[in-house]
């Protein structure tokens, strides 16, 4: 008597009912999900890619944005005071360097975003009260024809005057733009030694040009 293991056709039969299953399983199931490459995402390596190495672009209040190099990072403050440069304004945000010098913890550059919003119409009395109060703010710190007033440059499409000043500690670039919203003021400052400084000055250029202003 020949038993279900006894006729060759049977396993055969079974055989090619497994492949079918599994060909049809096959082309049913949805493709696998990979985290951080859907559609409108950025993969997860280009993302942490960016994060870790690469210069970061910052979206402020106030319609500012602007790229800071790798490593700066960022405190948003928005507090309203009294500045080094005599006018009461809103602190948007401060960016911090790394340090330039290894081990020195002072050798580091910051960029500080203020908006005066009731600077007046006169923009060149403005820049002007501005220099003096920087004078004044400093007094005998300052150091010999110290203080250097720009030519009208272009921030964002927006007239600009830039304003530097070193003691023998600091080192301040300040740079005024004049938009229907108000005055911004980008103030860069770090302590007046050599690496630092000059570190700042080959980043200052790159970051102003970044800067979009959409009051």
């Amino acid at each position: 008597m020949k038993t279900f293991y006894d006729n060759p056709f049977i396993p055969l039969a079974i055989v090619m009912l497994v492949a079918i299953f599994m060909l049809f399983a096959g082309c049913t199931s949805e493709p696998a999900k990979i985290p951080g490459n859907q559609p409108g995402t950025q993969p997860a390596t280009a993302a942490a890619a960016v994060t870790a190495g690469g210069p970061a672009v910052a979206s402020l209040p106030f319609g500012v944005s602007v790229t800071v190099p790798a490593g700066w990072t960022r405190q948003d403050v928005l507090t309203s005071e009294t500045r080094d440069y005599g006018r009461t304004a809103t602190r948007i945000a401060r960016f911090t360097s790394p340090v330039t010098i290894p081990g020195d913890a002072t050798s580091v550059n910051t960029l500080s975003i203020d908006l005066d919003q009731s600077p007046g119409s006169d923009f060149e009395d403005y820049f002007n009260k501005a220099t003096l109060a920087v004078e004044k703010t400093y007094g005998t710190q300052l150091d010999s024809h110290s203080i250097v007033k720009s030519s009208t440059l272009q921030v964002s499409g927006y007239k600009s005057y830039e304003m530097d000043f070193q003691t023998s500690e600091v080192k301040g670039s300040y740079i005024f733009t004049s938009t229907k919203n108000g005055m911004y003021i980008f103030a860069f400052r770090g302590v007046n030694k050599r690496v630092p400084v000059d570190t700042l000055q080959g980043e200052i250029t790159g970051i102003i040009n970044s800067v979009t202003i959409t009051p």
